[in-house]
Parts: structure tokens; C-alpha cells; sequence
């Protein structure tokens, strides 16, 4: 190796080190911010509260996506204060125009909360509905005309809930949920009597968002795959796990793009977004990352052997040995094995995303459909 290109190798590694070093000290890290933590709040119904098929209150959508956000280092708070069993349309609105608290801990109240957040998320109009409707041995029937009522009053106080939250906060991204077919064990005949209607709630719901801008999110069709798994107790019309998975995946679709700005072949770093000169490649079916940074600002004693072609970086008492086209890491001396090794591509150095996991206990993320990497402390 001449000593050009021998430099420039080893200014290479002292770049793509960054992120290892950046995991243990985030605060030295000099990388722009262009993406922030999100603020969530849940507004709804049963659904957002998270109850369950046995008429308990447990870990529903709204907590499943507030943990996909916390995964890759978006979430700074999630509530779902307002999140109530039973509620209707208008029990959420009358909620937002009073102003509410719920408890002596809620200061600010439902329109503070509303003021404060990124990203919301609003399941009401099932309830409006199932009231007014009567079950008999023949299945589910409505009177056309109070039907007509219940769409047209859904449709407005949706919408007028969906005023009031962007006149409050207009840069919040607002997503509704569509409702599923909750009752999957009716016999076939009395289902068909029932999904025009279960779309007519639908469609008011969707028409109400369009009108003020907001993402709807459609839950029907994805239950439907398998809505016995998903609705496991034929008494109840709320999902299990497997359904909120299901529900939130069709959540994560739109929000998931949203909060990380349509970013593609990056990496994030506890929800800030470091810039990298080397796309992620995918070897053996492992990731390895490259981050361009200024390892001046690290604070760390970063030097090259040469010999055995490491890296060897020294913060403290720690001691890591990085080498490169070699599946060993030592970590203060211990032998560590690694999948895949580092490797030099484009005069960059790749750092497997499963070094960086387990050698300093983070958590780690890979989208492979955006090729974007999320990596949080």
C-alpha cells in the first residue's frame, strides 16, 4: 500500500468510527439535525385505549406504534390520556371544545396536548354507530333514516374535530383510522348485510379527513386476511395482539415516511440524521453502514496498527480493536466474533450494524425497503 492511498484508508476508518463512538457519547456527535423527535398523542376510542377481546385495558395500536417510534429514536412522549372506551365522535369533540384534563397530573389539558404534538392519530365514529344499531337472531339491522343521521353527524363532528386540531396545531400530522369488520363470526349472510354499511361509516370517515388534509388509514382490508386470528374472542369486537399488530402496520405505512422526512439510504442516530458518503451494502445478509464525521470533535484516541490492519480506539478504561476483513473484535482484550467483517469499500470502511449492537448494547433498526439504518441509546 503507498502512503497516499495508505492515508487516505485510515482517514477513512477514522470517519466510519464515528457512529461506534457517537453510540457512547451522542453529545460529541457533530452531525446536523434535520429531523427531531416526535410528541405523540392518541385521541379515540376503545381501540386507541388499547382494550382487549376480554374487556381489559391493555397494549393496543396507539402503544404499538409509539414503541416503533421509540425502536428508531423518534419518540420523546407518547399519551393516550384521551384515549377512552366507549367514546363516540362526539364524546371527542365535546372533549376538545371543553377542554378537559383527565386526573391531577394533566396540567395543560386535551387542547395543551393537542397544541404540543408532532404526530396524532384519531379512531372515533364506531361507537356513534353500534349504538343505534339492534342484534337479533337475524344478524345487524338499522333504520335507513336513523342510519343516514349517525353518517351525517359522524362525518361532521370528525370533521370538526379535525378543525379544531389543525387551528390548535397546524403543523401536526394528523392520521384517522378506518374501522374493520368486527364481527367476522356472523354467518356469511349476515356479514353481507353488514359491511355496506361498516363501508358507508368508512366513507364518511375518509370524507371528512380529505376535506381537511388528513392522512385516513384503512384498517378493513388488512383485517380481513385473517379476522378470526386477529378478533380471537367471538363475543367481543375488539382485536388481540396479533389485530393491533396488524392495525398499526397499516399506521406505520404512513407515519413511518412521515416522521423520518422520506429519507432513504441513511442512518439515524437516537432520531438524528447522519449524513454518509457509502450507501449500505448487504453482504451474507448482514448490513454494514458507513458515517462520514469529524473525529476531532470525539473526544476519543483513535490510531491505526498497521500490522494487523485495526483500528484501535481508546475512551477511558475501553479498549475496542476493530479489524478489518477479519470476523474478530476485541473489546478490553476479549475476543468478540462477528458474522461479517469490516470491510473497505470505496476507500470507505463498513461497519456491520451486529458489531455495533452487540459491542455497546444498542439498539438497532434496518427498513430494507428504504435502506435506512436507526440506531438509539
Amino acid at each position: 500500500m503507498n502512503i497516499g492511498k495508505k492515508k487516505s484508508q485510515i482517514v477513512s476508518l477514522f470517519f466510519s468510527l464515528t457512529l461506534v463512538i457517537t453510540l457512547i457519547f451522542p453529545n460529541l456527535a457533530n452531525a446536523e439535525s434535520t429531523t427531531k423527535q416526535v410528541t405523540y398523542l392518541a385521541l379515540g376510542d376503545s381501540l386507541a385505549a388499547g382494550q382487549n377481546p376480554y374487556m381489559r385495558l391493555g397494549k393496543g395500536y396507539t402503544d404499538m406504534l409509539a414503541e416503533d417510534l421509540k425502536k428508531i429514536g423518534f419518540l420523546n412522549s407518547f399519551s393516550k390520556l384521551y384515549a377512552i372506551s366507549g367514546y363516540t365522535s362526539q364524546r371527542v369533540l365535546e372533549d376538545i371544545l371543553n377542554d378537559v384534563k383527565k386526573g391531577t397530573g394533566d396540567t395543560i389539558g386535551i387542547r395543551g396536548n393537542i397544541a404540543k404534538a408532532d404526530v396524532i392519530t384519531l379512531d372515533a365514529g364506531a361507537n356513534d354507530l353500534l349504538r343505534k344499531m339492534k342484534r337479533t337472531d337475524e344478524g345487524l339491522s338499522i333504520d335507513p333514516d336513523v342510519l343516514a343521521q349517525v353518517l351525517t353527524q359522524v362525518e361532521s363532528n370528525i370533521e370538526y374535530i379535525l378543525e379544531e386540531i389543525h387551528t390548535l396545531n397546524p403543523e401536526a400530522k394528523v392520521y384517522v383510522m378506518g374501522y374493520y369488520n368486527a364481527y367476522p363470526y356472523l354467518p356469511t349472510e349476515q356479514q353481507e348485510q353488514f359491511l355496506p354499511i361498516l363501508n358507508q361509516l368508512n366513507t364518511a370517515i375518509q370524507d371528512a379527513a380529505n376535506r381537511e388534509a388528513t392522512v385516513y388509514v384503512p384498517t378493513k382490508d388488512s383485517i380481513a386476511v385473517n379476522p378470526k386470528a386477529y378478533l380471537p374472542n367471538s363475543k367481543d369486537i375488539h382485536p388481540g395482539l396479533s389485530g393491533y399488530k396488524t392495525i398499526t402496520a397499516e399506521f406505520w405505512k404512513v407515519v413511518y415516511p412521515d416522521v423520518t422526512n422520506n429519507y432513504k439510504n441513511s442512518i439515524f442516530v437516537n432520531g438524528i440524521y447522519q449524513t454518509f458518503e457509502q450507501d449500505p451494502v448487504i453482504i451474507k445478509g448482514r448490513t454494514l453502514v458507513h458515517v462520514r464525521g469529524v473525529f476531532d470533535d470525539l473526544g476519543a484516541e483513535v490510531s491505526w496498527d498497521n500490522k494487523t490492519r485495526s483500528v484501535i480506539i481508546k475512551k477511558g478504561n475501553d479498549v475496542i480493536k476493530l479489524m478489518v476483513d477479519s470476523n474478530k473484535v476485541y473489546k478490553n482484550g476479549k475476543l468478540l466474533q462477528i458474522d461479517v467483517s469490516a470491510k473497505i469499500i470505496n476507500d470507505r470502511t463498513m461497519i456491520p450494524l451486529r458489531f455495533i449492537s452487540e459491542s455497546f448494547g444498542a439498539t438497532v433498526e434496518w427498513e430494507p425497503v428504504t435502506r435506512n439504518a436507526f440506531i438509539a441509546n
